[in-house]
């Protein structure tokens, strides 16, 4: 009977992994919008993560007003309707050195980011990785001293950037993806890296027990792989920066997905190939199939929980200057589409 019993929680195990690994099925992504002049300056504005209900956008900017280098701001609506506001700068996180590439955990109570202050594991100013929490996951400027993630994840005489949190909900299991340059006077020599922690959030980030980083093999090139935005709600798609060969310009966003969870990423397809096989399954005329990558940068990817929302930035013509975020959705498929 134990047996029987055994079998049958391994197959609604199965089933159940299968229903998740194939409900998440969408359009192509629509030609992107400028988020405006109240987000966007002459300045860069880059780097955004957006909270799980889509009310806060932390990014990083050069902007005037903030304590030095690239600074953290936060934006604001009162629904997802509502027009974003002013950005205000995260004092309480950021210093005097480059503070940047902020990633919120799904329950909002955790913000990863990287910086070159001093009191981490290098003494040359290199890039490392941080963290901050806050007891209110919905007050923007409650956070705590950020808090250096330790030698292990920060090696010496590397660059560690670009952090990206995501957390199996099947296995408890925490992942870490973030970039990581080995020769940093090599600015294309960045790819992507995991660290992975079995503990709860606190005691990883207060205890510094994340692993060793690893690269990501299937997700690299011979050229610069960076910022990833992988879907948090099922694990089973990851948008990243390249400027692998086939870019269209610059940086190019790039789309990886996997069946399950356990799976190797596939090898990533630039996100205009990937909108024409969604047009061309969708029967749409290519021709009238939206373009998301052009000769300029586009970066930094961010998702939204449900997966309909990605903010980037790019530097492309017809914005306000330096870099600007941008917006892009799609529509998720019904069966009967």
């Amino acid at each position: 009977m134990k047996k029987i019993l055994a079998i049958a929680a391994s197959w609604t195990t199965l089933l159940l992994a299968c229903t998740v690994a194939s409900a998440q099925q969408f359009g192509p992504w629509s030609a992107p919008v400028n988020l405006g002049q109240t987000v966007n300056t002459a300045f860069d504005d880059q780097h955004p993560t957006l909270s799980k209900d889509g009310l806060s956008l932390i990014f990083s900017s050069t902007r005037p007003g903030g304590l030095g280098g690239i600074d953290l701001w936060v934006s604001q609506r009162d629904s997802l309707d509502s027009p974003w506001q002013k950005p205000q700068n995260l004092t309480m996180l950021n210093s005097p050195s480059d503070d940047h590439a902020p990633s919120i955990t799904t329950d909002g109570h955790w913000l990863f980011f990287f910086s070159t202050r001093p009191g981490g594991c290098n003494t040359n100013g290199r890039e490392e990785l941080w963290a901050a929490h806050r007891q209110n996951k919905r007050d923007d400027f409650g956070w705590e001293p950020p808090i250096n993630l330790g030698c292990t994840l920060n090696i010496p005489g590397a660059d560690e950037g670009a952090p990206n949190f995501w957390e199996d909900d099947t296995t408890g299991i925490l992942y870490l993806y973030f970039a990581r340059n080995l020769t940093p006077a090599n600015a294309s020599g960045f790819d992507i890296y995991v660290s992975t922690c079995t503990s709860d959030l606190d005691s990883c980030n207060r205890q510094q027990l994340w692993s060793p980083g690893v690269p990501v093999p299937e997700l690299n090139s011979p050229l610069r792989d960076t910022r990833t935005a992988i879907s948090r709600r099922d694990g089973l798609e990851m948008i990243i920066s390249s400027t692998r060969a086939g870019t269209v310009g610059g940086h190019d966003l790039w789309v990886s997905t996997r069946a399950f969870v356990q799976d190797p990423w596939s090898i990533p397809i630039n996100l205009n190939q990937d909108n024409l096989n969604d047009c061309s399954q969708m029967g749409i005329d290519p021709g009238s199939c939206p373009i998301v990558n052009t000769t300029a940068n586009e970066s930094a990817p961010a998702l939204s929980w449900d997966g309909q929302t990605m903010i980037f930035y790019s530097n492309r013509p017809g914005g306000f200057g330096g870099n600007d975020l941008y917006m892009s959705t799609r529509q998720k498929l019904t069966s009967q589409q």
